[in-house]
């Protein structure tokens, strides 16, 4: 299963567009973790799928009512855990992040607000909020796609994860 993934428009949807067309095949899904939710136009993503979160800058936007602050979904026998961040303090580290993520059995925890792409692991055995990981446990954001153009894809396959980072616009 492949998915792209988008933070941060904050209205600059002209990354989104590039960052679809740019792409060799058709994701599989969409993701778009808040902050730019009442300029978001639902058809700029076609008949893909879209799942998507609140941001802290989304608190009132009623065209996206069915955008909850958090959820989990459940592709290819893996948990990801979506959110903003804003609520785990991510701009200040992702300790709070990780035990919830645990907490909920998430291993792949995706989320936005700082505007900063990142990627980390935490090795299965580890004790992570009081439970101690079967599997490794990701967190990840791709980045502000309004604001530096980066955006994140992500390869589910059986027990393959795999991240990488893209941008659409000169840095």
């Amino acid at each position: 299963m492949e998915i792209l993934i988008f933070s941060d428009a904050h209205g600059k949807n002209d990354g989104i567009s590039r960052a679809l067309a740019r792409q060799k095949t058709v994701p599989d899904a969409v993701i778009f973790l808040g902050d730019g939710l009442r300029q978001l136009d639902r058809a700029l993503f076609g008949g893909i799928p879209l799942f998507c979160v609140r941001g802290n800058c989304d608190r009132y936007t009623p065209l996206w009512e069915d955008c909850p602050e958090e959820q989990l979904l459940h592709p290819e026998g893996h948990t990801l855990l979506l959110t903003h961040g804003a609520a785990y303090g991510v701009k200040s580290g992702t300790g709070l992040l990780e035990r919830a993520a645990a907490q909920k059995g998430a291993d792949l925890a995706l989320f936005g607000h700082t505007h900063e792409p990142y990627l980390h692991t935490v090795p299965a055995g580890e004790r992570v909020g009081g439970r101690t990981l079967e599997r490794p446990l990701y967190l990840f954001n791709p980045g502000s796609i309004g604001y530096g153009g980066s955006f994140g894809h992500l390869l589910l396959t059986g027990d393959t994860v795999l991240f990488s980072h893209g941008t659409v616009f000169d840095s």
